[in-house]
């Protein structure tokens, strides 16, 4: 233990995955309803200068703290409203993300592991996808990671005593990104540790003045400030129905099945893995109870992901914090493949050759269901299918014979597949998870959203300066009678609107789910 990457290392995993996820950043439109509102609740607090309540529509928006709309609102000041300054703050989170693994686990499992496990982060899919998102799942991934990682290398002997209430400080950070979340993350892998090794001294440090005190001064300020400004409203909408509620219930309408979470691990660590379970059996095999550092990495692991999945709300972003532990086993086992080290035959090289096989396959029939779709982008995915499927075999005839080029081929595969799909996604996720282009036509004027998808109408809180509101049928037609409206609908509502007497309809622009926004004006008028 003891050991630290080296400068050369460090370097080039840091420019791998700085140059990952800034290559065409601005180019992907903001996704799904949750981007354009977190981007333009950060516009209106950079527009106002209220650093304390978040608004969206100049309403206080109190779902989620403070932090992101912080950082974006800086990158606004710097380079303007647009994607990438709204993406920025993920970025920065990612890099921290990747280095924190990597030097953690060089830490405690030596330079070979932590280089490897910082790798696997760096060219997998799902740190790249949200490493490329306007939200704070990779914030309170990062933030948490750091702390986490403090706390263990002090409970392991490897750090002094200052990494305790610096440690604090990061998780305060994390409270600040994604509220209670951020605090319990760590606070259940060290309670397990303490438990499980009967390190009671620790609490000693973990509960002193300077501890407490480093996470009061990062955490509290804003958190009380918010409650003198909004009083029971903040603590009805962000701790009762955004923390309890969706922890408790699907009320925010993002069920799933208990083992979700392991199906998004899988697919999430693509091309690594086929490295997932072989990485746990070697964890699990080797006298994990009587090494306290397995111990801690599967406290880290394994607690925050039974947590997530006894959640009633399951989204992919929320599993982050689990990728840190999970990179850890995976970079050990990588470093023992170099090695040579003898595996049994359901968790060696070829089995995680045919994992990644399997899954390979699966990417191949990324053009086929683009072209069903009509998505005039299909060509674009066959780079991506066939790259995948290569990086695949390649790995496939090197891992028993050669086990450390097989390696080196996974992190070209995956950096290259993520190249790749940074040229296909933009067309593709416009043309089906973003409402942008709608947007176009209407200029800044006003658009009345009826019974419109949210992930369509939502889009217009960014991309048309927030001049976006629901309304009923009724309400276009009453308003159109007095000056020609502007709607965005989707099939059924616009069939209703055509049929209206005395209205004229014109389609300005067509959308996802067969969307449009329209222009309605009585017969007759001009």
């Amino acid at each position: 233990m003891g050991q630290t990457l080296s400068a050369r290392g460090a370097l080039v995993l840091l420019a791998t995955v700085a140059a990952l996820l800034l290559l065409r950043l601005g180019t992907v439109p903001l996704l799904g309803p949750d981007e354009p509102r977190y981007a333009r609740v950060a516009v209106e607090m950079q527009r106002s200068g209220d650093f304390v309540t978040p608004t969206l529509q100049g309403q206080p928006w109190l779902e989620k703290p403070a932090l992101y709309y912080w950082l974006a609102a800086t990158s606004y000041t710097l380079f303007g409203e647009n994607e990438a300054a709204a993406r920025l703050p993920a970025v920065a989170a990612a890099l921290l993300l990747v280095g924190a693994t990597a030097l953690f686990g060089a830490r405690v499992f030596g330079r070979s592991a932590g280089t490897h496990a910082g790798f696997i982060l760096a060219t997998s899919l799902l740190p790249f996808a949200y490493g490329r998102a306007a939200s704070m799942d990779m914030l309170v991934a990062a933030f948490s990671t750091v702390a986490t990682g403090l706390f263990g290398l002090r409970l392991l002997g490897v750090s002094g005593p200052l990494a305790v209430p610096v440690a604090s400080a990061f998780a305060g950070l994390a409270v600040l990104a994604k509220g209670p979340l951020g605090l319990l993350l760590p606070a259940l892998v060290v309670a397990a540790f303490v438990l499980v090794r009967r390190n009671w001294t620790f609490l000693r440090e973990l509960f002193s003045p300077w501890s407490v005190g480093a996470f009061l001064l990062v955490a509290a300020p804003w958190y009380v400030a918010v409650f003198r400004a909004q009083g029971r409203h903040f603590v009805d909408v962000f701790f009762l129905n955004h923390n309890v509620a969706r922890f408790t219930s699907t009320v925010h309408n993002h069920p799933g099945p208990a083992w979700y979470y392991v199906a998004v691990l899988l697919a999430g660590l693509f091309p690594w893995s086929g490295l997932v379970l072989p990485a746990l059996r070697r964890a699990f095999a080797g006298g994990w109870s009587r090494d306290p550092r397995s111990v801690f990495v599967l406290a880290w692991l394994f607690l925050p992901l039974v947590f997530f999945s006894l959640a009633g709300s399951k989204l992919p972003g929320y599993i982050l914090p689990c990728l840190p532990p999970l990179a850890l086993f995976m970079g050990l086992l990588a470093t023992a493949l170099g090695r040579h080290e003898p595996m049994p035959a359901w968790a060696g090289p070829r089995a995680m050759a045919l994992v990644g096989l399997l899954l390979a396959a699966g990417t191949a029939a990324l053009p086929a269901a683009l072209f069903r779709r009509g998505d005039p982008a299909w060509t674009l995915a066959i780079p991506v299918a066939v790259w995948a499927v290569i990086t695949a075999f390649a790995f496939a005839r090197q891992a028993a014979s050669n086990p450390s080029g097989a390696l080196s081929i996974l992190r070209i595969g995956g950096a290259g597949m993520l190249m790749l799909l940074t040229q296909l996604l933009p067309g593709v996720l416009a043309r089906h998870e973003s409402g942008r282009d709608l947007f176009a036509p209407a200029r800044g004027r006003e658009v009345l959203a009826v019974g419109a998808w949210r992930t369509a109408w939502m889009a217009g809180y960014f991309y048309n300066d927030g001049k976006v509101r629901e309304a009923s049928i009724a309400e276009v037609v009453a308003e159109a009678r007095e000056r020609a409206t502007l709607a965005l609908v989707g099939p059924s509502e616009k069939r209703i609107l055509q049929s209206a007497p005395g209205f004229r309809v014109k389609s300005l622009a067509d959308g996802p789910r067969a969307h449009s926004l329209v222009l309605v004006s009585r017969e007759g008028d001009d």
